[in-house]
């Protein structure tokens, strides 16, 4: 017995083969995975979750192993915390004014471009993510993961980057970005003091 087709069968069916218009790519694509854990830190979890630190269970792992994958973390050990090739140090903020307050705006600046042409961030946006952080489009991602790794809150605005509590001082800031992204930048004057803003030319 032949069945009629309703039009939201036959809209289906004309839909060219291989198209992917609105379909997520496979790496994007959730899977479903069980995992094994102590009760402690179910326990943990369940606080988080309870404190809406995270939307659920899963959503707090997902982003656990995230941060576990852009920090490298399979790499530290006992000699030493490395992120990529480049080993790290937690550092408080005091400690490292002292160090920036014996420079100049211009050492600063300098300082920062040097840091930027060997900066660990762009490793990790090539290894794992498979993008080159000097494209343009890759930009918001950097600076997700500058703002992972307490730079401060970072918002790009069309080509202005405004950094809220920044880590470090503008000029280094500056001087960073520019070789990091291979860009030019002028800092913008803010109301707020607690702010650094680049306007990418």
């Amino acid at each position: 017995m032949h069945k009629s087709m309703s039009p939201a069968e036959k809209k289906k069916s004309q839909k060219k083969p291989g198209s992917t218009r609105g379909a997520k790519s496979e790496e994007d694509k959730k899977k479903i995975i069980s995992v094994t854990m102590s009760q402690s830190l179910v326990k943990a979890i369940d606080g988080l979750v309870n404190e809406r630190m995270g939307r659920s269970r899963a959503q707090l792992i997902e982003d656990a192993v995230k941060w576990f994958i852009d920090f490298t973390v399979h790499k530290w050990n006992e000699r030493g915390l490395y992120v990529n090739s480049c080993r790290m140090a937690m550092e408080s903020d005091s400690t490292l004014s002292l160090f920036f307050s014996k420079q100049t705006p211009t050492e600063q600046y300098e300082l920062g471009r040097t840091a930027g042409s060997q900066a660990p961030v762009a490793d990790i946006v090539r290894l794992f993510h498979k993008k080159e952080p000097t494209d343009p489009s890759t930009r918001v991602l950097v600076l997700k993961l500058l703002q992972r790794y307490g730079w401060g809150a970072i918002e790009l605005k069309d080509n202005l980057i405004v950094i809220g509590s920044p880590f470090y001082p503008a000029q280094f800031i500056r001087g960073f970005l520019e070789s990091l992204l291979k860009v030019r930048t002028d800092l913008v004057e803010t109301r707020a003091k607690d702010n650094v803003a680049l306007r990418i030319l």
